[in-house]
Formats: C-alpha cells, structure tokens, sequence
C-alpha cells in the first residue's frame, strides 16, 4: 500500500524543480556581488588610459556618486520588480512569471556588454533588479507550494544557498575578468544564467496549488503526482482542491497590496504581514550590508592594500573568502533545517549576530584586528544560517493563497529599499561613529531576536492550512498554548 503523500520528505523531481527555479535567486547573488571588485578598473581606468577595444571603450570614467547610482539601481530595480509582479503571479503562474522574467536579464546583459557610458550600465542594472525581484518573490512561493510540509523545511533554505553561491561565483570570478574587455563579460554573465534557467525551468512542472485555482484540475493533479513519486496523492489532492477553491478559484477574491497594508482581507493577517515586514526590515538592520562594506575596508587597512589595483589584491582574496566561507554556512543552514525550526534558527542568528556586532566594535576601537576579522567571518555565517533566508518564506508558510503573492510584494519591497537604504546611509554613519558602529547593529539583533521570541510562531513541520486557522487573528503573542499547532494528524504519524 502506498504511502500517504503527505508524509513525504524531498523526492528527486521536487528537488529538480526547487534548483531549477532556484536559478534566479543565483542571479540575484551574481549581480548583488559583481560590482565588488571591478569597480576601479571601469571608473577610475586602472588597467591604463581609455582606449577602444572592439569599437567599445575600455573603461567609462565616472564619479564615485555616480558610480553609487549604477550599483543602487539593481535593489531599486528588485524594489520595483517585487511591486509590480503580484498581478503576474497570480494571473499567469508562478513557473511563468520565472520563466519570463529572464528576458529582461537577458536584455540587461546585452546592454551590459556594450555599454559605452555610466547611464547605459544602470539601465542595465535596473533591467536585471527587475528581473530578480520579480522572480525571488515568486521563488518563494513556488517552493512552499509545491512541497509537503516536512521537504518544505529544507527546501526553503535553498534561497539564501543558491544567492550565496551566485555571490561566491561572480567574486571569484571576478579575481581574473576584471581587465578590460573581460569586465564587459562578468557582468553579461547574468544574461547566460537567465537562458540556463529558461532552459532548466521548461522542465519543471507549474504549482498545482495555481493550476487548480484556475479549474485545471487534472493539470493540477498530474502536476502532484510527478512531484510526490509513487506515494497516494488521493488525500493531499482533495484537501488542496477544497481549500483553494474556498480562497482562490477562478472568481474568488485576489487581495491587492493596497487590501493587505490596510487590513482589507476576509482573514485577518496583521501578524503575518508583521512579521513579514519585521523579518525583511530587521535582515537588513542585522548590519551585513554594513559587514560587506567593514570587511574590505578593514582588510584593505591591515594590509595596506593599494587604492586602485588591476591586480587581485590581499584584501580581495580575503573578501572572495567571506563569500566562499558563507556559502558553506548556507548548506550548513539547510542541513540545520531539517532539524531545528525556523524559529529556532532566526532567533539563533540574531542572537549570534548581537555577540558578534560587539566583538567587531570592540576589535575595530582596541586594534585587535585579528578579532575583528574573525568575527566579521563569524557575523556573516550565522547571518546565512538564519536570518538570510528564513524572513524571504514567511508569507508562504502562514498566508491564504489569496494574500501570498501580495505580502510577499510588501515584504520583498521592504527587503530591497532597505538594501538600498543601509547601503546609503553606512559610510557616512561609520565615518560618525568609526568603530562603535557595530554596537547599534547590536542593539538591532538584540531587538529583533527578543521581538522573534514573542511574535514568530514555529511552522516547521506544519500544514500551512493549520498555521493560517491559528494565526490569523491579529497581531498576538505565540507563546500562548492556544496558538500553537500540532505537528500531523495521528493518521500521517502512522504513514511515517
């Protein structure tokens, strides 16, 4: 007799179609990371005077401000992607909108590799922003709609993971194509991995969560069945059709980002949305955007690093370093997963990160420098483990199908403006405080971890259905016996 479905953990073919899709958050990393290293070589012309090289300059000489505006517009692109992407989602797919969001990549790496001006690049980089906030919102959802509840523990660590090695890769890289033309082709490279990803994803099936919200039934269950091997998907099939037909069949409600911001939803989803915004808002105030910025600088000082170099220098070698070290955190932290919470895990990171925000601040101000490279290793790795990915899978694993797509705007939207805004706001704050700035990265890590405890309910294991009936009452405290859910029913206990 087979087993039931939903006792399932990761199949292969699931597994296919979360690394499939999860090509898109690889090229988030590749793009957050490839404006590190290069940047002296296009600004300040350090391989040597401008020149032409196939009819394309060698390098664009431009102010640092402007500069700033190139590597901005990617967030602020990924800002926009996640706002305007909803309406997508939801009318066409969650595999389409992936899918489809590559051309725009594409597009901005053919810009990439024929630019002749600072203009032209941001277009470019805005083009890409577009792209991957689109399609990182939508990755999300696909994973948690696509997998049981106990592959979903795992699964949605395979974010931060693939953004970690797609960081890892174009820093890397980076080391040997940064002289002129190479430059042109590291950041083209996004366009490559869109078309592998277009490729991979014509291959994976779409959510059958979608299909039988627009009456595809047989879609829907063919879809099922592929991604639950041989297992009896008769249970799972029937509890997924009479549930997204009550939220979202084919003239159900939709929510907008306008409904779920002004609390206009059937359900009352202040608390998801809450701790979908806190999530987002308090990875970013963790300081690693701060920690991407301390690490060269401080590496650059110990070893007196040159200030334009065509050359990887030591200071380079260490920072490719910190993201090679930090994807291994990331397979760590999906390892973690499918043992400890997210709960756990989040709360972990904050805590850890507090710690380690006062070592560096204590290193950086007594000139232990030693210390305070450590720990920025140490800051970034149990950043991956927790508090990297876990804020990015909230609204899927406690929201109806009719709000996901919205609170995952509203919190993707937070993520990226608050890049943007830490990335601004860091070098003047640390020119003001020098060493101490840490500390208040400290006091953000504190917070967020005491806020965690009271406000993040445990969803490892959980029917995502159960965690919406309990939770879905309003901002309220979760250590309260009355809010928590159980793990399965004694019939899928006895599956296992």
């Amino acid at each position: 007799m087979a087993v039931s479905s939903e006792s399932l953990g990761v199949t292969k073919y699931q597994l296919f179609c979360v690394l499939a899709a999860s090509l898109s958050s690889l090229n988030y990393g590749w793009n957050y990371g490839v404006t590190n290293l290069p940047g002296d070589v296009i600004t300040k012309c350090a391989a040597g005077p401008q020149h032409t090289i196939l009819g394309l300059p060698s390098c664009l000489p431009t102010s640092d401000a402007t500069w700033g505006l190139v590597i901005s517009a990617f967030p602020i692109g990924a800002l926009a992607g996640a706002i305007s992407c909803t309406h997508f989602a939801n009318a066409y797919g969650r595999k389409a909108v992936l899918l489809y969001s590559n051309v725009l990549s594409i597009l901005g790496g053919l810009l990439f590799g024929v630019s002749v001006n600072a203009p032209m690049l941001l277009i470019a980089r805005f083009l890409v922003g577009v792209a991957q906030g689109c399609a990182n919102g939508t990755f999300t959802n696909y994973v948690a709609e696509i997998s049981t509840p106990r592959a979903r523990n795992t699964l949605g660590s395979v974010i931060q993971f693939s953004t970690c090695i797609g960081t890892m890769m174009s820093q890397l890289l980076a080391l040997g194509l940064t002289v002129p033309p190479l430059w042109r082709v590291l950041f083209a490279i996004t366009g490559v991995i869109s078309l592998i990803h277009m490729a991979l994803l014509t291959m994976c099936v779409e959510s059958p969560k979608w299909l039988v919200s627009k009456d595809r039934i047989d879609e829907a269950r063919n879809a099922l069945q592929r991604l639950r091997k041989s297992a009896d998907c008769t249970e799972e099939f029937n509890t997924l059709v009479n549930t997204v037909h009550a939220e979202m069949g084919p003239n159900a409600y939709t929510a907008t980002i306008y409904d779920v911001v002004r609390g206009k939803t059937p359900d009352n989803l202040r608390h998801q949305l809450l701790i979908a915004v806190l999530g987002m808002a308090f990875q970013q105030l963790s300081g690693i955007s701060g920690v991407s910025f301390f690490s060269t600088k401080l590496f650059n000082s110990i070893t007196n690093a040159p200030t334009h170099s065509t050359k990887p220098t030591l200071a380079q070698i260490l920072t490719g370093m910190v993201s090679t070290i930090g994807t291994l955190a990331a397979l760590f932290g999906i390892a973690m997963a499918g043992y400890f919470g997210r709960r756990t895990l989040l709360i972990f990171s904050h805590m850890a990160m507090a710690i380690s925000s006062i070592l560096i601040s204590v290193g950086s101000v007594k000139g232990y420098n030693v210390l305070a490279i450590a720990m920025v290793f140490v800051f970034y790795c149990v950043y991956i483990v927790g508090a990297g990915s876990i804020p990015w899978v909230f609204p899927a694993e406690m929201t109806p199908i009719y709000a996901v797509s919205a609170i995952s705007a509203v919190s993707g939207s937070i993520a990226y403006a608050s890049v943007f805004a830490i990335g601004m706001a860091f070098a003047p704050l640390m020119d003001v405080l020098k060493g101490y700035t840490f500390l208040l990265f400290a006091a953000t890590n504190l917070a967020a971890s005491v806020l965690f405890f009271f406000l993040l309910p445990e969803t490892k294991d959980k029917r995502v259905t159960e965690m919406i009936r309990i939770h879905s009452v309003g901002v309220h405290n979760v250590m309260k016996r009355k809010y928590r859910a159980e793990l399965y029913s004694e019939k899928d206990k006895e599956c296992m």
